[in-house]
This record gives C-alpha cells, sequence and structure tokens, in this order.
C-alpha cells in the first residue's frame, strides 16, 4: 500500500532510503536543514554488503569510477617507523572488495539518482512532531504542518528532531576530536599507499588519493566540547604533532589553511528502541558506529534497505514493519559500536604501556591473524544479509 514518509535529513542515510521507498511507489519528502550541499567532507571505505547494495541501485559503476586506489595501509610509530604494512588486495580476498572514496563523491551519486524523484525540502527543518495511532504531524521551522504515515530521522549524529521523539537515546561522548578534510595539493606520495600514525591518544591518517590530492583524517584524545574544540582546531593540531616530522607539520597546517575540512567531536547514539510509533531513526542518528568503526556509511546503506526490506514484506502493516526493522537492526549496531570501542582502545592508546603492547601484538601477528582482525569487523552474517529475524 502507498504511503506518505517524510525523511528528515538528506545525508547518505536518508536518500538512499529515499531511493528504496520510491521505487516501491511511495509518496516522499526529504527535508535538508542544509541550503545547498557541498563536496566538503572526508575520505571513507565503503564495505563489501555496501558495495553490493549500491550493486543493487546500479550506483556501483559510477563509485567505482570515483574511487581512489587503494593498495597498502602502513601503520607506523610516531618518528614513522613501520609497525605494519597491510595489502587491500589480500583482506578483500574471498568477499565484495570495498570501495575508497571521498564521503562527497558518494553523497553526490546517490543524491544524483533520487533528486528529481522526491520532494527535496531544502533548507528545511523539524521544530516539533506529534503523531497519532494512524498519522504523523510535523510542523516545520517556517510553521508549515506536513502530514504523514511514517517520518524517518536521518539528520545524522547530532539529531534535534531525535533529541524530541526518543527522550530514552543518548549520546555516548568517545572523548575523541576528529578532523577529516581533503588538501588539493601537487606531492611525491605514492597514491593508493596509505599511511597511519598510531601514537598516545593520537591517530593520523594520510592517503594520496591522487596525483594532486590528499586526503587527512585525525584523531586525538580530547575531553573539551565539541564547540571549542572546532574553535581551537588549528593550535590543538599543531600542538598534538609538533614532534612530527616537518612534512607531516606542512601538511596539516596546509589543510587548516586551504583545505575542506570537517571537523567534530566524535560520539555514538545510544537507542533502546530505534522506532516510536510511526517514527523511525535511520543511520547516524540511531546508531552511529563513528568513524572509528569503519562502519558508518555502509551501515547506513544497509539500514535503509533493511527498512524498505521490511515495509515490502509488512505492506498492510507498518508498525510491524518498522518493528521487524527494530529487531534485526539492534544486534547490528551493538556489534560494531564494540567495534569503534575496541578500536579506539588499541589505535588510539592510553599510555605508553598500551601503545607498546598493541605495537607488538599487531607487528608479531600472522598474516592471516591480521587479515581477520580487520576483516572481522566489517562483515555481516548471511542471515543479517537476507533480514533473517531471529
Amino acid at each position: 500500500m502507498k504511503k506518505r514518509i517524510i525523511i528528515s535529513g538528506g545525508g547518505i542515510a536518508g536518500l538512499t532510503a529515499a531511493i528504496f521507498l520510491q521505487k516501491q511507489g511511495h509518496e516522499i519528502t526529504v527535508l535538508e536543514r542544509a541550503k545547498a550541499f557541498t563536496n566538503a567532507g572526508y575520505l571513507l571505505s565503503l564495505k563489501n554488503f555496501g558495495v553490493k547494495i549500491m550493486e543493487e541501485l546500479h550506483l556501483a559503476g559510477p563509485l567505482r569510477q570515483a574511487a581512489t586506489p587503494s593498495d597498502f595501509m602502513d601503520f607506523v610509530d610516531g618518528q614513522g617507523n613501520l609497525i605494519r604494512r597491510i595489502s587491500y588486495q589480500k583482506m578483500s580476498e574471498g568477499m565484495e572488495p570495498s570501495i575508497t572514496l571521498t564521503r562527497g563523491d558518494l553523497h553526490h551519486e546517490i543524491y544524483q539518482a533520487i533528486q528529481d524523484k522526491v520532494n527535496m525540502r531544502m533548507g528545511t527543518c523539524i521544530d516539533s512532531v506529534d503523531q497519532d495511532a494512524h498519522q504523523v504531524r510535523v510542523t516545520l521551522s517556517t510553521t508549515e504542518i506536513l502530514e504523514a504515515d511514517a517520518l524517518i530521522i536521518a539528520e545524522g549524529l547530532r539529531s534535534t528532531t531525535r533529541e524530541k521523539c526518543f527522550k530514552d537515546s543518548q549520546l555516548e561522548d568517545f572523548n575523541v576530536f576528529y578532523v577529516g578534510g581533503r588538501l588539493a595539493k601537487n606531492h611525491s606520495y605514492q597514491v593508493g599507499s596509505f599511511r597511519s600514525f598510531i601514537d598516545v591518544h593520537k591517530m593520523l591518517s594520510i592517503y594520496p588519493i591522487s596525483r594532486d590530492e590528499v586526503a587527512i583524517q585525525c584523531y586525538i584524545h580530547q575531553t573539551q566540547e565539541v564547540t571549542t574544540l572546532r574553535q581551537n582546531a588549528k593550535q590543538l593540531l599543531q600542538q598534538s604533532f609538533q614532534n612530527y616530522s616537518t612534512e607531516v607539520q606542512t601538511l596539516m597546517a596546509e589543510l587548516l589553511e586551504s583545505g575542506l575540512v570537517f571537523a567534530d567531536k566524535m560520539g555514538m547514539v545510544l537507542a533502546p528502541n530505534l522506532v516510536q510509533g510511526r517514527v523511525l531513526l535511520l543511520g547516524d542518528a540511531g546508531y552511529c558506529p563513528t568513524a572509528l568503526s569503519g562502519m558508518g556509511a555502509s551501515l547506513s546503506i544497509y539500514g535503509a534497505k533493511a527498512l524498505a526490506h521490511f515495509l515490502a514484506d509488512s505492506p498492510n502493516d507498518l508498525l510491524r514493519a518498522f518493528s521487524n526493522y527494530n529487531a534485526v537492526m539492534q544486534p547490528i549496531a551493538k556489534k560494531f559500536q564494540s567495534n569503534a570501542r575496541n578500536n579506539a582502545a588499541s589505535f588510539l592508546p592510553e599510555n605508553e604501556l598500551n601503545l607498546q603492547a598493541f605495537t607488538s601484538s599487531f607487528k608479531n601477528a600472522s598474516e592471516a591473524e591480521a587479515h581477520h582482525r580487520l576483516t572481522d569487523q566489517i562483515i555481516l552474517t548471511k542471515d543479517q544479509l537476507q533480514f533473517v529475524l531471529d
């Protein structure tokens, strides 16, 4: 049965859901706070099941064309000494290879696929939400009122609508400041050969994505509020990496001076329930596993398909479809959020002793052990891929 569905948030999760639901014949309205989309953003890796879903939507081809080569990741210490080299080709054996690309490129392809097929309302956000047994009523910041059969909140980690509708959800502060961006720069790095510096309370990754562009990601342990951290980002990065090579310090300074930069304090949403009546949380707004899990984009895309799957499975019972979505997503969210906590402990060690223990363990692990440690975190079970309920 055709339904009117409002999706609040025009990011990767919201637009992917819009594609799936529009294909099912639903009437979709997408609300987006921003007045226009930009290509600013960070580098991400679309994992195997995320790639398969993009293939289903006939978007994997364009994404592969936009992808950057990804051959090796060298994990090094603060002085640049090699801890371990990981081959992406070997790590992907037996599974669909990941696609490494910028968030902006991924978002652009998804947006192009749906922009003319749904009602896009840019520069619009939700002021309040009311619902009864039959519909949801959304009051916009413009005072306009929209009525629909369901509301999907896909506004990201700092969703204000989630705070209004899901009082029992919590934002777990990771106490990690994240700065990611891209810098147009002619360089001598080998394209596709990445480097991650592992150090006490910080990690820095450098990704040469083309002959004239470098992507950079920094993770720094910090307990200050995000507004303060953003205001002091330049000084914080300079201080954090002042003992690194001149090359690294110059790269960081150039990124902050002229690069496309995204900065935020990392966190995870802990929602006991992803559904409240006819209102549903999707993507980072409901189960953000942080960039430290490496699964944010893929899990948003998977959640969008899971939602569409259950709506198609129960076309006349929206509440049942929402309940089934919640049942499938909760254990998956917990798994990847647990992975993120473990990765934070490993790759952002809290003291020199822990750093040495991780370095020794990772360096001396067999190739099979090292690859298993990394690939175990990016797979779903066969039942989860087929949305089988327990």
